[in-house]
């Protein structure tokens, strides 16, 4: 089984055990929707239960099944949640998680490796692959400049000259 990690439980949050959460998805209504959440618990993930969860100025407060006094959740600050895999809402075709794309191989049109994703900058008018090889190249990710994502074979194929460096 697979975990994803979702977001940050930054703090607590006032005296009733709640914990102020930044989640990393932009889609807020979809957190609703999960039942469980897990936090690494070194090699295990152990299950957290949210009873309630509501959105306060960009982040989430959730309490858990449990967890009812700021000392019960003093554990889980700064660690990262997790949803299993196939807990993730489905995609249509040609979208991806941030998840499966970093570490892809960047190969060019002549297919010489540029170097893996590093990280995904959100931009707002787009995202921009940061590619770390012998040196740093951001790559837009549009049609333009992205001619293959394969995450099976885990490699992205660019196109176009002109690439901000």
């Amino acid at each position: 089984m697979k975990y994803v990690r979702i977001g940050k439980i930054i703090s607590a949050f006032g005296t009733k055990g709640e914990v102020k959460f930044r989640y990393y998805n932009e889609e807020k209504e979809v957190f609703y929707r999960y039942t469980s959440f897990f936090i690494k618990d070194g090699d295990e993930y152990r299950t957290l239960k949210p009873t309630g969860i509501n959105l306060r100025k960009g982040f989430f407060c959730i309490t858990f099944d449990g967890l009812d006094k700021p000392e019960d959740i003093s554990f889980l600050i700064n660690k990262d949640l997790f949803i299993k895999e196939e807990d993730l809402p489905q995609l249509d075709e040609n979208e991806f998680y941030e998840y499966q794309l970093l570490g892809l191989e960047v190969f060019n049109q002549a297919g010489e490796s540029l170097g893996k994703v590093a990280q995904i900058i959100r931009t707002g008018a787009n995202d921009v692959l940061l590619v770390k090889g012998e040196k740093e190249i951001l790559v837009p990710m549009i049609e333009d400049y992205i001619s293959e994502i394969n995450i099976e074979d885990a490699f992205i194929k660019i196109s176009g000259d002109n690439l901000p460096v």
